[in-house]
């Protein structure tokens, strides 16, 4: 396996007259942008809207858009931007026209590798201080610390703590007693680790920034991580190699197999969590030729649980890449064990009644002595954040006579009324997150308004500054 399967670089050079512009790994995990119109590509969606002679919405783009609340199915909500799918390259000919090749996809190379589950920790730790002995003897590393399994892993894993910086945030209304602070200490203090809690809550200070690094490919809800990485940045200097457990949950286990009957299924697999908006609300009738072309292409192969998951994520991608790119405008060079095919496919390979509830990593933290939740610790598991945000830097209204030229007026009367978070909607916010209780609540059909007004409004605020940039964008 060569590097940029493993890790999802760049692939450039020229062949038979053609050139590479971009060559996607396995999951696409740097998702790649471009237009078949103009023969522009870049990593940077904006760009490619740029070059555009007539910027306007692709109505089943934009569906698609609200529906999962990112981009899918290799189209966005701009008319002629595309992006490569997994396993593909973008070649500029000879004469100019840009055009887009399969390549082999690893994955079939991959599908019945296993390991087992010692051999799978083992190669994680390998992989891990392999990177960690490439790196300079004086560059420290940033590990994001939730508490979770997948930093939790990572840490045990590393051969040298003394050079690492590591940070926490918490989502819960008094921060400091959030599950991931609360864990992540304890962590801390076990290995020695410098490490220091970081107070969020201003983060829609960032929508600008957020905007000129993915524009109207994915909906605003990572702007935390600027906030989060503005905060660390303040506390460092100079180059950092930056340890990341991205997309590692999904691997060992957190996601769960779906029934898929119908096209319209594939949207249990976006695993949205609510961050979406209504796509009914756009003004018009929408084709749903990419979805349907997709399930019928793909439905066989998605009654199999592991590319279930993989799917999951080649999807999602689109979204999660900011746990990537996020820290890459900051200065940091982000690295991850979790996007290596091997490490993948052997985590997914287990078997899976070991997988449920990632039993396997629960019974190692308990061999080593890391199983946190088993420990006591008193935490609070509430998610709190957003409402926190909302408060501390109410958001703009949406421009209803701007978006109302896609989207139907009504709703954005409602977003706007509802995003607007009263005393009350916060308390039966707060309770709705709550575990057990919240969820023993909506099971009679209590909804959490805002949370729902706000997810909309993360989608549709990328639409309106398309629309802010080039006035006569339309459907």
């Amino acid at each position: 396996m060569d590097d940029n399967q493993m890790m999802g670089r760049q692939v450039s050079g020229s062949y038979g007259g053609s050139y590479v512009l971009h060559q996607s790994d396995w999951l696409a995990s740097q998702p790649f942008f471009f237009s078949s119109e103009s023969s522009v590509a870049s990593t940077n969606f904006n760009e490619v809207v740029s070059a555009l002679s007539d910027v306007s919405f692709n109505a089943e783009g934009s569906y698609n858009y609200l529906d999962y609340g990112y981009s899918v199915f290799g189209q966005t909500p701009i008319d002629g931007v595309r992006f490569l799918p997994p396993a593909s390259r973008a070649v500029m000919k000879p004469n100019g026209v840009l055009h887009v090749e399969d390549v082999a996809d690893p994955l079939e190379q991959w599908w019945e590798y296993k390991l087992s589950e010692s051999d799978i920790v083992d190669l994680i730790k390998e992989r891990v201080q392999s990177w960690e002995k490439s790196l300079p003897t004086d560059q420290e590393i940033v590990l994001p610390l939730s508490g979770g399994f997948d930093s939790r892993l990572l840490l045990w894993c590393l051969s040298n703590t003394s050079r690492l910086r590591s940070y926490t945030y918490g989502i819960s209304q008094k921060q400091n007693d959030s599950t991931e602070v609360v864990h992540a200490r304890a962590l801390a203090n076990r290995f020695d680790v410098r490490w220091e809690m970081v107070s969020l809550g201003e983060f829609h200070k960032y929508f600008d920034e957020w905007d000129a690094l993915f524009g109207a490919s994915t909906h605003a809800h990572g702007m935390y991580h600027y906030e989060f990485y503005t905060k660390i940045r303040e506390r460092l200097n100079g180059r950092y190699a930056f340890l990341s457990g991205i997309i590692g949950d999904a691997w060992a286990g957190s996601v769960a197999k779906q029934t898929l009957e119908t096209p319209g299924d594939l949207l249990k697999l976006g695993l949205t969590h609510g961050l979406r908006a209504d796509p009914e609300r756009l003004r018009l009738s929408v084709p749903h030729d990419l979805r349907e072309s997709f399930w019928y292409e793909n439905k066989e192969k998605l009654g199999d649980y592991r590319y279930q998951v993989v799917t999951t994520i080649r999807m999602k991608i689109m979204l999660i890449s900011y746990l990537m790119r996020v820290p890459r405008e900051f200065g940091f060079e982000p690295w991850s064990p979790y996007l290596d095919i091997d490490v993948a496919m052997a985590m997914l390979n287990l078997p899976p009644e070991r997988r449920r509830n990632r039993q396997w990593q629960r019974d190692f933290f308990s061999k080593v002595g890391l199983d946190l939740e088993s420990q006591g610790l008193k935490s609070n598991r509430s998610n709190s954040l957003n409402l926190l945000a909302l408060k501390k830097v109410p958001v703009k209204p949406l421009d209803r006579d701007m978006l109302s030229t896609v989207i139907d007026r009504d709703y954005i009367d409602w977003i706007n009324k509802t995003v607007k978070a009263t005393t009350l909607d916060q308390l039966r916010s707060r309770v709705l997150r709550v575990p057990k209780v919240g969820g023993a609540l909506r099971r009679f059909g209590v909804r959490d308004k805002t949370l729902e007004a706000y997810h909309a409004y993360l989608c549709l605020r990328p639409l309106e500054n398309v629309i802010t940039k080039y006035p006569s964008a339309s459907l």
